[in-house]
């Protein structure tokens, strides 16, 4: 299995990098599990993220997820978790493709009070690409996702690199650096500001356009407690482009620079 992805990443605002790039190959403990076909994953942590795309006001929660994998033997993996159902195919020459049904919650405008009056951001589905190629240590990744539901999330994408690194028999290091772009539709549905919403919240009328999202920095430590068992810690940083900062959500009540912070542990069986 590539070390690339993991499905349990505590940051969402870059949901397919985070699920699919954001993690590097498990200690060397861990891997020895992975030899039988199928495989059982429990994490349970804690989370601290901000109430919505920009936004200054940070909540923490619990962060549980439940995965079952099968790896067949040509190394394609099949997987069903608490966030989506996808399929992991080996290719030639260090690449492999992911393609992934994801759960996408919706956002709750109770989380920050200046979201009252904006229209609710419904749950929805998105389908997700993921082309990955490994070398040695570094990782290179291209992918896109797109709301197939039609609640607003409309069309992502990126381009990111990784490295991870085991500093011991129990202990990796993992990073990844990523550039997300999105459409119009993507972009205003997370800060743009109807004529509807302006009038209720005071704020000004905004409209952005596609293209350029965000840069986002994502570094995170493993480390094997047992066979069975590992800890984990990320902190990832992401910087918004102008379609997202110049917003009045951003602008006046939120941050162009947004943090997130994750950690807990993980069973497999």
């Amino acid at each position: 299995m590539s070390g690339i992805k993991q499905e349990f990443m505590m940051t969402h605002q870059t949901t397919i990098f985070a699920m699919l790039l954001a993690s590097c190959a498990m200690p060397a403990g861990a891997q020895e599990i992975q030899e039988k076909p199928w495989e059982f994953e429990v994490e349970v942590g804690a989370e601290r993220e901000p109430a919505y795309v920009g936004s200054d006001n940070y909540s923490t929660e619990a962060d549980i997820g439940i995965k079952a994998t099968y790896t067949a033997r040509n190394g394609t993996e099949w997987y069903l978790s608490t966030g989506g159902v996808g399929v992991t195919a080996q290719l030639p020459r260090d690449y492999e493709l992911t393609l992934e049904l994801e759960y996408e919650p919706g956002r709750d405008n109770a989380d920050d009070p200046i979201l009252t009056g904006f229209p609710e951001m419904k749950d929805t589905w998105e389908f997700q690409a993921v082309l990955v190629r490994q070398l040695g240590d570094f990782q290179l990744g291209l992918g896109v996702q797109q709301d197939i539901l039609g609640h607003g999330k409309g069309l992502v994408g990126f381009a990111a690199a990784g490295y991870s690194r085991q500093l011991s028999d129990r202990l990796r290091f993992r990073s990844i650096l990523d550039v997300s772009f999105a459409n119009a539709k993507h972009m205003n549905t997370e800060v743009g500001i109807t004529p509807a919403a302006s009038q209720i919240t005071g704020l000004s009328g905004y409209t952005a356009s596609g293209g350029f999202k965000s840069t986002s920095l994502q570094v995170g430590f493993d480390y094997a407690v047992s066979r069975r068992t590992e800890l984990y810690m990320d902190l990832a940083v992401e910087r918004y482009g102008s379609a997202i900062a110049d917003s009045p959500l951003v602008r006046d009540h939120g941050s162009r620079t947004t943090t997130e912070v994750g950690a807990g542990m993980r069973f497999r069986f």
